[in-house]
């Protein structure tokens, strides 16, 4: 499968006056929708936000769906959750009209959005594959890392505002007992999990927003479960990479169409 740059998108209201931007491809459907949540730190981007490798899904034959959600600017904590669940909901509610399976819809999420999408497919929705994106997986841990590193110089080449990553979570959380119960290995370890669907993890070797340590902790958490779960590393890469043109990006991208085919696409559907 082959991707190709053959997408049409168009903006459409999915929960009151929440947005969500539709992706398709314009032949070679796959019959597979993936739903993304896009980053900002709980409190900060859009839709729009993770356009490049939704776009290179899109022609790679699926629908992809990705939402404006409640966040920090407008709510707190689970209120992003509840919506990412919504938004598979409303996938699936409208399976004739996107011409998709409506039990082949997955999840997909960068950064923070990574940690709702997981969230999400743990707690809310079944759903038959998560793929999380340099996901910040336990808030606890990354607001007091943050919290750490503020007034410390960032080397260059990073993306990477300790300030501005502790007021979102704050925003969002509101304090560090929620942040604390957001943690997806403390909800894999509490037995809270109600589902447990394959999961792929993408780590940034250089990334200054999410410790490796939080990532190799929910991996951990995860198999000793009984979950399955494969981590890709891009060595020398930092947060957020995924979204550039460079030949990580490019070779992040083409590893993305590769693992939502696997995981949905049975062989006679490609």
């Amino acid at each position: 499968m082959s991707p190709t740059d053959d997408v049409v998108w168009r903006d459409e209201p999915w929960q009151g006056e929440l947005l969500a931007r539709v992706y398709e491809p314009s032949a070679g459907r796959t019959g597979a929708a993936v739903v993304h949540v896009h980053g900002g730190a709980w409190a900060h981007m859009d839709r729009t936000h993770g356009d490049a490798y939704c776009r290179t899904v899109a022609a790679g034959g699926f629908v992809v769906v990705s939402i404006d959600f409640r966040d920090g600017r407008v709510a707190r904590h689970p209120a992003a959750v509840d919506d990412v669940a919504r938004a598979v909901g409303w996938t699936r509610q409208h399976a004739v009209r996107l011409r998709i399976d409506p039990t082949r819809v997955a999840l997909m999420g960068s950064s923070s959005g990574g940690h709702l999408a997981l969230h999400a497919a743990l707690t809310h929705v079944d759903v038959p594959f998560v793929a999380a994106f340099w996901p910040p997986v336990d808030p606890l841990a990354r607001y007091r890392y943050a919290r750490s590193r503020l007034g410390v110089p960032v080397p260059d080449g990073q993306r990477f505002h300790a300030d501005a990553l502790v007021a979102a979570s704050e925003a969002y959380f509101g304090d560090e007992a929620a942040m604390g119960g957001a943690s997806v290995a403390a909800i894999v370890r509490a037995g809270q999990a109600r589902y447990r669907p394959p999961v792929w993890l993408v780590r940034a070797g250089e990334d200054l927003n999410v410790p490796a340590s939080m990532i190799d902790d929910l991996v951990a958490a995860y198999t000793d479960a009984g979950g399955t779960v494969a981590l890709s590393e891009y060595a020398g890469e930092v947060h957020g990479f995924g979204h550039g043109d460079h030949a990580a990006a490019r070779r992040f991208r083409a590893e993305l169409v590769d693992r939502l085919a696997a995981a949905l696409v049975a062989p006679a559907d490609g």
